[in-house]
């Protein structure tokens, strides 16, 4: 029996690849990206693989992992998009963004001004964009713990906010107006 030439393993390992992840994601052109990243990283830890026979497991592993970090990355971009169109609005001039960012200016000290527990929860659920499963998880706190870190927090947040300012919603919860009243760290 005849050793396969590695650059056909190679190639067919790609195409299989290839295959796989394409149909994991929305883009298909994204696959050919996901794969290479697969291959950079096993050329990276191959030496960690102790079984041959768990070699085309570990791929497919690595693969898996690769497929959900592209995901992540795209929900980052997305909610990244949907801060700039924000951002966009309040420079263009829309009705209430001169209250949005004296608003926004005024929540940095708050939160900034939380004990750590709770400014690191607001901090990953609201200024990263996590779950509270995956905040709890990078804080290394229980699910439940988080959650009632989170309410905590934003209670506090709301509490030292109406302390120094009068803000006024509209019916969609967009904010009309802002006033200062009192000692405030904006």
């Amino acid at each position: 029996m005849t050793q396969a030439d590695p650059a056909e393993l190679w190639r067919q390992m790609r195409e299989r690849l290839v295959t796989f992840v394409a149909r994991r994601v929305d883009q298909p052109g994204d696959a050919e990206d996901i794969v290479q990243e697969v291959f950079l990283k096993m050329s990276q830890s191959i030496d960690g693989v102790r079984e041959e026979e768990r070699l085309e497991a570990w791929v497919y592993q690595i693969t898996r992992n690769a497929i959900i970090d592209h995901h992540r990355r795209s929900a980052t971009m997305a909610r990244t998009r949907a801060q700039v169109a924000a951002d966009r609005s309040l420079l263009l001039g829309e009705s209430d963004a001169e209250e949005s960012a004296l608003l926004a200016q005024c929540l940095k000290p708050l939160v900034a001004g939380l004990p750590d527990p709770y400014r690191e929860a607001i901090m990953l659920t609201e200024y990263e964009g996590l779950t509270q499963a995956e905040a709890a998880r990078r804080a290394g706190v229980s699910v439940p713990g988080m959650k009632s870190r989170v309410q905590r927090a934003r209670r506090r947040v709301g509490d030292l906010l109406g302390a120094c300012c009068r803000v006024e919603l509209d019916a969609r919860k967009a904010v009309r107006s802002v006033e200062k009243h009192g000692p405030c760290p904006c």
